[in-house]
């Protein structure tokens, strides 16, 4: 029985929500004006079947030239994902192999500076050199002038 008056209900509030909408007088003449619209359609139609049927089919042939358009784009896209997944494990690889070049190349920097520094120190540099910053190296320098 609650069916029952659900299904009244909503008829009722439906009916009421029409009547409502069509104190406004735009919308009544947009009414009045898709419903004569509507009307000339269906009866053009009832005695022009064969231009439905052609309609229709044209519509069919469109939704499935859509359908097949958009699977091809979907497969594409899917074969471009699986194609990304494949290639994640390769990049973290040479990310890997990148970092630890670039760690083995900045040790190799500091050493070969190192190994700079200490020859220079070894081999008494000129007064116009700058590759220490020892404070007494600038004083020796000063006390030969």
């Amino acid at each position: 029985m609650s069916q029952n008056k659900l299904m009244t209900g909503l008829l009722v509030g439906a009916a009421v929500g029409v009547i409502v909408s069509l104190l406004d007088r735009n919308t009544r003449e947009d009414v009045m004006h898709k419903s004569q619209k509507a009307t000339e359609s269906a009866k053009y139609y009832a005695h022009h079947t064969d231009e439905l049927k052609s309609a229709f089919k044209e519509q069919a042939e469109r939704a499935q030239n859509l359908y097949a358009r958009i699977s091809e784009d979907a497969s594409y896209v899917g074969s471009k994902v699986q194609q990304v997944k494949q290639l994640v494990p390769e990049v973290k690889e040479v990310a890997k192999d990148a970092k630890t070049a670039v760690v083995e190349t900045k040790e190799a920097v500091v050493d070969s500076k190192d190994d700079v520094l200490s020859a220079v120190k070894e081999d008494d540099p000129s007064p116009s050199s700058s590759l220490t910053d020892d404070s007494s190296s600038q004083s020796d320098i000063q006390n030969r002038n």
